[in-house]
């Protein structure tokens, strides 16, 4: 039963936290701006992060430009642009 609890907990964190997809073929550095602190790491090209941030966050991809995103928002580099 405690496995169980732990599982849907866990579960149920991921499910809201913010993804980025790179559907481009190259690269991006990226910055992930929370309440208290900044992540600076990359994606490359064709790959998603899930659960880069777990509530709400600016992602800033070099090159590309800055977004806000929050929840389960999705978010998708695509032919050099962001979008949710």
């Amino acid at each position: 039963m405690k496995k169980l609890l732990i599982s849907l907990v866990l579960i149920s964190s991921f499910a809201h936290a913010v993804s980025l997809q790179n559907k481009d073929s190259k690269s991006y550095d990226i910055k992930v701006k929370g309440s208290s602190s900044t992540m600076s790491t990359s994606i490359s090209g064709g790959t998603t992060k899930g659960s880069i941030c777990s509530s709400s966050c600016t992602i800033k991809v070099d090159g590309v430009g800055e977004i806000d995103a929050s929840g389960s928002d999705r978010v998708v580099i695509k032919n050099g642009k962001l979008s949710k």
